[in-house]
């Protein structure tokens, strides 16, 4: 049987305390990324916080595939001047991961003009990713974005 990691599950958390059960639909991809953030919560003490910087691939390691940036700004483009085309989850996450690496991109360059304004595009871009994800808010949001990129690079 073949799973999509796209496919919406309904999970139920019940904690002791709780008035009612908190429940909520997410992917399966959510689910995933949710327990092994319970896991890394889990293989720390309460004495330490649990470091997430760990698991964040570099930009290389998460761009390595990636397509040259002129080839994926045209098809992001192309897809969302196109009526018939809904914008998913998908064109997010590349659209993050391209203004990441128009951001790095511009950094490399002393007093580029418009590096700020790129950094802070894919910064905003990067928490839009966080919000759709409903991952939690304490990742640093441009790592995330290279990590879902990654792992989304990896799959197809």
């Amino acid at each position: 049987m073949s799973i999509n990691p796209a496919d919406i599950i309904t999970i139920e958390l019940n904690c002791t305390g709780w008035p009612v059960p908190c429940t909520r639909d997410i992917t399966r991809h959510q689910l995933a990324e949710l327990l092994l953030t319970l896991d890394d919560m889990a293989a720390t003490t309460t004495d330490q916080a649990p470091d997430h910087a760990q698991n964040w691939p570099t930009p290389d390691e998460a761009y390595t595939n990636a397509p040259h940036l002129f080839t994926e700004t045209t098809t992001l483009a192309a897809a969302s001047a196109d009526p018939e085309t809904e914008l998913d989850r998908e064109w997010y996450l590349r659209h993050a991961a391209l203004l990441d690496r128009v951001a790095l991109h511009a950094a490399c360059f002393d007093n580029a003009p418009g590096a700020g304004t790129a950094a802070q595009e894919a910064e905003a871009t990067a928490v839009l990713l966080l919000d759709l994800d409903q991952a939690c808010r304490d990742y640093d949001p441009r790592a995330y974005v290279r990590q879902q990129y990654a792992l989304w690079a990896s799959s197809k």
